[in-house]
């Protein structure tokens, strides 16, 4: 039998939340494994129809969510906007001027092993050796 009711409450980190059935009663748990898997996330206020179970400790649960209406927020709940652009998804990474030091310590040191003088006298011995 499908019941009627609101979430009325949602506890997004821990993926579950309580449902207030409309014929009365006490709020029933709600896992988000109930939910639709539609890509919206649980809303407070959202208006659902369910199915009750009873769990292994004797409450009950809802399960078999439906969504019975678009949730929508009244404006006094909206957040205002701060900009006109959408917060990026990734948040990009920035080289730190330690990051640049350790880069420019390693160029040099390359740099220096590449180009030393001893590099240079050890190319001119094999150089010689070679045209023996």
């Amino acid at each position: 039998m499908r019941f009627e009711g609101t979430l009325n409450s949602w506890y997004g980190e821990r993926g579950h939340g309580l449902v207030m059935p409309e014929q009365g009663g006490e709020a029933l748990f709600v896992h988000v494994s109930a939910f639709p898997m539609d890509g919206q996330a649980p809303q407070e206020g959202e208006r659902v129809s369910f199915e009750v179970v009873s769990r292994s400790d004797g409450s009950k649960q809802a399960v078999r969510l439906q969504r019975l209406s678009p949730y929508k927020v009244p404006p006094q709940l909206r957040a205002a906007r701060t900009s006109s652009r959408p917060r990026p998804i990734g948040r990009r990474r920035r080289i730190t001027p330690l990051m640049w030091m350790v880069m420019g310590v390693m160029v040099l040191g390359l740099s220096a092993t590449l180009w030393s003088p001893s590099g240079s006298a050890m190319a001119k011995q094999r150089t010689a050796a070679v045209n023996r």
